[in-house]
């Protein structure tokens, strides 16, 4: 019971430095929201390669195996191999293991050996503008590849009869149909991702300067004479900016699903859960460099160094399996990316918490890693005299 009382007396604490501070509670309150409005007006209205791809082949006949071999030599697709059904190829896409679904169709060799138009249906994630418009002109090329092959083959083998010409044309026909954004909305692919860029760098920003601040004023003398606890020091100052990104958080969700047409499919508690470790991921990053540095301008600097690349290289204007292997590690140790990755698959596509179980393990790991860090060298600090003896 202390040192819960101890922790809300160090967050108000923090909140009245907040208030303070005009500059603060305008980057901390209203810069979310100014960016979430321009971006959702604004947006009202490289070549991507090696798109991961998965083939139902309900035919199983030489025309089908010769499809699927088109789809492997294609630099566009990387070919993943075969899954057994429509739904376990849907579900794949669902939860983000793979880009694109081609269903193959019974008696498809037979069909076209008797003249008949037939369609092999494709199912495209088009949560990634990127990959939902490179998908859909490769596949269409693969398969009219294969048709005029396929025409060419009957044309020497039965001739040019008039009343087959038509469907000799074009015996084979792609059938495209693209999940989760089926009206390619740029919204749903840049809406969110700008937003969580700016909240993050909005939010590391501030927090970056907490306990810096107490080092520039000399306030850290006051805490080292109080004999508060490490644990109530360090809790109590991030509550309050724990609190705030996490208000953010469900604020431009709760705006996109009022004010946008855009759906989010994701229940309540689970859209909780990837905003509850996506702040705890931002507040231990944050603490840890505010208690590594003597004063808030170093800490700005180093928290630009972390916030601009993640914009470039967290899968949000690049696909993340399109990358350079070096860049993918760097990219897997920032939190905008696991939290990106966790909200297109939840909140976009519906699919269930366990679906993103290793992207909330890692921003809940770095949350915590850099909290308990945070108290080890406030403590380290406390005990070496370097609050107090200030240059």
């Amino acid at each position: 019971m202390q040192l819960a009382q101890q922790i809300l007396l160090m967050a108000a604490k923090e909140f009245t430095h907040i208030l303070r501070d005009r500059r603060t509670v305008f980057l901390i309150l209203l810069a979310p929201l100014i960016t979430f409005g321009l971006f959702a007006y604004l947006y009202d209205g490289q070549r991507v390669t090696e798109m991961n791809l998965v083939i139902v082949d309900d035919d199983r006949s030489p025309l089908s195996r010769e499809i699927i071999n088109m789809y492997g030599q294609s630099e566009l697709f990387r070919y993943q191999g075969l899954v057994n059904t429509t739904e376990e190829a849907e579900q794949r896409i669902q939860t983000g293991e793979t880009d694109v679904a081609v269903i193959i169709p019974e008696n498809l060799n037979r069909d076209v050996k008797e003249g008949k138009s037939t369609q092999v249906l494709t199912l495209i994630d088009g949560t990634n503008m990127l990959i939902s418009n490179g998908a859909t002109k490769g596949t269409s090329t693969v398969l009219q590849t294969v048709s005029a092959g396929v025409t060419l083959r009957m044309m020497e083998a039965n001739g040019i009869v008039p009343a087959k010409a038509k469907a000799m044309l074009q015996p084979i026909n792609a059938t495209i149909r693209v999940g989760y954004n089926p009206a390619y909305n740029y919204r749903v692919f840049l809406l969110f991702g700008l937003v969580a860029t700016v909240l993050q760098q909005v939010m590391l920003t501030t927090m970056s300067g907490a306990f810096c601040r107490e080092k520039e004023r000399g306030t850290n003398m006051i805490l080292v004479a109080s004999r508060m606890p490490v644990t109530a020091v360090v809790l109590g100052k991030a509550l309050p900016y724990f609190v705030i990104c996490l208000f953010n958080c469900f604020l431009m969700l709760v705006l996109a699903n009022q004010l946008t047409e855009i759906s989010i499919l994701g229940a309540g508690f689970d859209l909780f859960m990837i905003s509850l470790a996506f702040t705890v991921s931002l507040v231990g990053i944050a603490l840890i460099v505010s208690n590594l540095v003597p004063d808030e301008l170093r800490a700005n600097q180093i928290i630009l160094l972390i916030a601009t690349p993640s914009f470039l290289v967290s899968g949000f204007t690049w696909p993340l399996s399109k990358m350079p292997a070096p860049l993918v590690a760097f990219s897997n140790c920032l939190p905008l990316t696991h939290y990106l990755a966790a909200f297109r698959i939840v909140g976009v596509k519906g699919a269930p918490l366990s679906a993103v179980g290793y992207q909330l393990l890692v921003l809940f790991l770095l949350g915590v890693a850099g909290i308990l860090g945070s108290m080890m060298l406030w403590r380290r600090q406390r005990e070496t005299g370097k609050l107090v003896n200030l240059e």
